[in-house]
């Protein structure tokens, strides 16, 4: 007996989305997380996406760019299952992996 993997990958369009939201949470009270670190780990992520997407057997991949995240990709058991009319750039690697 195996494992299944299934993944919600959550991501935002644009780095700088992600700084500003920081900088926001923080005059809030929150947290601060440094902007090189913040760019080091988006940079990661998205490789770390498109390397190992291939293992995952249900993948929902979430645009947060707005206020409402919205569901833009799902991919199960190889087979795209869903997809948004339109995809941001970012998540074009991932299509192309699953396109027969």
């Amino acid at each position: 007996m195996g494992y299944e993997i299934t993944m919600f990958y959550v991501a935002l369009s644009n780095v700088t989305q992600n700084i500003k939201r920081v900088a926001m949470r923080v005059k809030k009270g929150g947290h601060n997380i440094q902007t090189e670190d913040i760019l080091r780990r988006n940079k990661t992520s998205f490789d770390h996406l498109y390397q190992f997407a291939h293992m995952i057997n249900n993948l929902v991949i979430v645009d947060n760019s707005q206020d409402d995240g919205e569901i833009i990709l799902e991919i199960n058991n190889g087979m795209i299952t869903f997809e948004a009319k339109s995809l941001p750039e970012w998540v074009l690697p991932v299509k192309e992996q699953f396109k027969f």
